[in-house]
């Protein structure tokens, strides 16, 4: 028969009365950081860089359509404003302000941004077509 000599485990005690020595055995593996650390944050900003593109370019855009608007517009011409209101420009405009005239002798000063553009309910569709205010 043969015997088997058993040896304590590493983190265990030693048992009472013995020194604790220690072993000359390999030493611990070190936990393996977990795999992607790096991949991942770059997989992210794939997926948010074109998001915060897209949104850059199309403020941008509109932007650059609401200065050519605001360029075109000239006194008389009939206008929206954002927030629905209807009115002739009294005055070019000037600086941040507009003028318009919502009723007769009713004036109003707008921000220029304010003014959405100009009202196409009242504008012929076609050179043949005449207005609708001829209609009537």
């Amino acid at each position: 028969m043969s015997h088997y000599v058993f040896q304590p485990q590493q983190n265990a005690p030693p048992p009472p009365g013995q020194v604790a020595v220690p072993s000359q055995g390999p030493a611990p593996a070190a936990p393996a950081a977990p795999p992607g650390g790096s991949s991942s944050m770059v997989l992210m900003l794939m997926m948010v860089l074109p998001l915060i593109l897209f949104m850059f370019f199309s403020n941008r855009s509109q932007k650059k359509k609401q200065t050519d608007m605001e360029s075109k517009l000239k006194k008389g011409d009939r206008v929206v404003t954002q927030s629905g209101l209807v009115g002739k420009l009294v005055d070019p405009i000037e600086g941040r302000h507009a003028r318009i005239e919502i009723a007769p002798g009713v004036k109003v000063t707008v921000l220029r941004t304010s003014i959405a553009g100009l009202d196409v309910e009242d504008a012929p569709k076609s050179k043949d077509e005449p207005a609708l205010a001829d209609k009537k």
